[in-house]
C-alpha cells in the first residue's frame, strides 16, 4: 500500500501514514524497513504494509518511496 508520514515524533520513534485509501496506521521503529526515523519527514511518501494489531491500524515494512514528490517539491 502507499500513503505518506502525517505525523512524526522522532524521540519517541513513531508516527502514522495516510494511506491511499484513507486510512490511518501507526508505525514505530520496528515497522522500517532497512532505514532510521531520520528518513522520514511530515508528508514524505512511503510504501508499507497494513495490519491490524493491538487496538488499532498498524504499518509493516514501511520503505521511503524514492524520488516521491515531497522529495522533488522542496527543490522547488
Amino acid at each position: 500500500m502507499r500513503g505518506s508520514v502525517t505525523r512524526l515524533n522522532e524521540k519517541l520513534g513513531c508516527g502514522f501514514i495516510l494511506g491511499q485509501d484513507g486510512s490511518e496506521a501507526y508505525f514505530d521503529l520496528s515497522s522500517l524497513e532497512g532505514m532510521d526515523i531520520r528518513a522520514l519527514s511530515i508528508g514524505k511518501a512511503v510504501d508499507y504494509q497494513e495490519h491490524f494489531g493491538h487496538e488499532r491500524l498498524r504499518a509493516a515494512s514501511v520503505k521511503v518511496i524514492p524520488n516521491s514528490q515531497s522529495e522533488s517539491a522542496s527543490g522547488s
